[in-house]
């Protein structure tokens, strides 16, 4: 049985080597050490494949990274497995990765308990990085990565959840997944976050969410909002006026394009214009209306540019005048407005 003298005496050599710089020897006493049973020096010579894998004080130098990260993942350390998998599926010397043997280590790391390898699993399996995506097995080591801590998989986590299918769809998970990232610093929380309250808020006014509850929707546009989601009120407000048959669902849609006009959208001045045009939430007022499709088109607005050529054709509102008719109805055609398109061709037989 090897003396603890001798396994300080090779660890500490190792340490000495390292010092100097002197990589190769520096590994090789540290790998008499692990032999010895000191997981401390496997760990080191993980250390040491790093220093070659970015040329940190050493020589980059892939092959050798990859020698010494096989080495120390012999020992079972867990780092060592992970930066192997990571390395195989960067691909060696900038070679095409080697998919099969970074999941064969990745595997490894998670099945060690590693939250990163985990999650790197999981996105192989989201991207199709075997050939196809697999979203079951995507969600597994998404969820595993979460579990154990790592913000980036509670996003992903979060927004399995937030979609349905590969799981039940429960907004209530999804949102405290996701709130659990922002908190444990993933980067893309913040954005994530305004995305999800935003989307999420319209599927609690259609029902999508699993009930319909008019005032978590209102209270998720308004954190969306304040998070940075100009457009969250637009899109509420939207969703509102596709159920305009819905007793209050007009008020509610009037009153959230009110609010996101205050963002200055020209969007949600073109459709604060139908609100007035059409009554929708407030009292029908034509001059209103084209008051606020004139602001819109001006800006750019496709669908401001059609109405306002509509009340031009027709003298609602406005004074008739067929030839501003004509051009503001070409030019909502060239972005793309079908219904601009279908009345220069009926009504003035001009066609793009």
């Amino acid at each position: 049985m090897p003396s603890d003298r001798m396994l300080e005496y090779y660890y500490a050599m190792g340490q000495d080597a390292v010092h100097m710089e002197h990589w190769d020897e520096a590994v090789a006493y540290f790998r008499k050490a692990a032999n010895m049973g000191a997981m401390e020096a496997a760990a080191e010579i993980c250390a040491v494949g790093r220093r070659f894998e970015t040329g940190d004080g050493a020589p980059q130098d892939d092959e050798k990274a990859r020698l010494c990260y096989e080495a120390s993942a012999e020992y079972g350390d867990r780092r060592a497995s992970l930066l192997l998998g990571k390395l195989y599926l960067r691909g060696l010397k900038g070679g095409r990765p080697n998919v099969r043997k970074a999941r064969k280590h990745l595997e490894r790391a998670s099945d060690a308990g590693s939250a990163e390898a985990a999650a790197c699993l999981g996105r192989m399996y989201d991207e199709g990085a075997f050939g196809r995506v697999n979203p079951d097995k995507a969600f597994r080591y998404y969820l595993l990565a979460a579990q154990r801590g790592w913000s980036d998989a509670m996003l992903m986590t979060g927004l399995f959840y937030a979609q349905g299918g590969t799981v039940p769809k429960d907004l209530a998970k999804a949102e405290d997944w996701i709130r659990q990232g922002v908190a444990a610093g993933a980067e893309d929380g913040p954005a994530t976050l305004r995305t999800f309250l935003s989307v999420a808020a319209t599927e609690y006014v259609t029902g999508a969410a699993g009930k319909v509850d008019d005032e978590k929707a209102f209270a998720m546009a308004e954190e969306a909002e304040a998070l940075g989601n100009a457009e969250a009120f637009l899109l509420l407000g939207e969703t509102y006026r596709s159920r305009v048959s819905r007793p209050g669902h007009g008020e509610r849609a009037f009153q959230c394009f009110l609010r996101a006009d205050a963002k200055g959208l020209p969007r949600a001045k073109a459709s604060l214009g139908l609100c007035w045009e059409a009554g929708i939430g407030t009292a029908a007022d034509i001059q209103k209306a084209v008051a606020c499709y004139r602001a819109a088109a001006e800006a750019g607005e496709p669908f401001a540019m059609a109405r306002l050529g509509y009340a031009y054709e027709r003298g609602e509102g406005i004074e008739k005048d067929e030839h501003l008719a004509m051009q503001w109805l070409i030019k909502a055609a060239l972005r793309g407005d079908k219904g601009a398109v279908h009345t220069l061709r009926e009504d003035y037989n001009y066609t793009l």
